[in-house]
């Protein structure tokens, strides 16, 4: 019987399945470190979830907005996630509509429901129309409550254009969980780098029927960063 001989690929095809790998690679858990999840991904099955996800992988849910809308899935969420073996975080949508001390009170009572894992989070996207001034004092208010109650600096999120354009440089020294979809990683304005990077909002995992926030470490920061204690 003849022997068939293997011909070697030539330089094209292997870039090509260089190109392939890396682009499976992105969709894949083993470069995800973490995701976040609120109301609009409906009701998550997180048994399903965990098992697609690498050891010590992060979620943040969205818990609360403004002074009073509270997100109508974050305990079910984050206490399934717990029983999952990952480690929760919650986070706290931020507007300019309602005051600081409101907004903190709000927060704080769904922080306080849930024994998380993670540092606090806080989704800064909109001035409502405020003078840039007046939002990031409010936010500071806001930050500086949160660490005094919890005694841990609070993470800051937001897509690298509503950080840059609201947010830096003055809040640069805060853990960044910041947006930018696709294959270029943020670039903060100021003397710093981000914490956390929400890479694309078009993932699929098991047990979520729509899209999802997939994320990933800075190469210099890992789950000890934003860890609760």
């Amino acid at each position: 019987m003849l022997q068939k001989k293997h011909r070697i690929p030539n330089m094209k095809e292997i870039i090509i399945f260089v190109a392939l790998f890396f682009s499976v690679c992105t969709s894949s858990c083993q470069c995800i470190d973490g995701i976040d999840v609120s109301r609009h991904q409906g009701v998550i099955d997180w048994k399903e979830t965990s098992r697609s996800l690498p050891q010590k992988a992060f979620v943040y849910i969205k818990c609360t907005e403004g002074a009073t809308l509270t997100d109508r899935n974050y305990r079910i969420n984050a206490t399934q996630a717990k029983s999952n073996k990952l480690y929760v975080g919650g986070y706290h949508y931020f507007r300019m509509t309602s005051s600081a001390h409101d907004q903190f009170i709000n927060f704080k009572k769904a922080l306080d429901s849930i024994d998380f894992d993670l540092i606090p989070m806080v989704d800064v996207e909109t001035d409502d129309g405020h003078s840039k001034k007046e939002m990031q004092d409010s936010l500071q208010v806001l930050l500086d409550l949160l660490e005094k109650e919890y005694k841990v600096r609070p993470m800051i999120y937001g897509t690298q254009r509503s950080y840059n354009t609201f947010c830096a440089p003055r809040f640069n020294h805060y853990p960044l969980y910041i947006g930018r979809y696709g294959e270029n990683a943020p670039i903060v304005k100021g003397p710093s780098h981000y914490t956390v990077w929400q890479y694309t909002d078009k993932g699929k995992l098991p047990g979520v029927n729509k899209t999802i926030d997939l994320c990933r470490f800075h190469k210099d920061k890992g789950l000890k960063d934003i860890l609760m204690k």
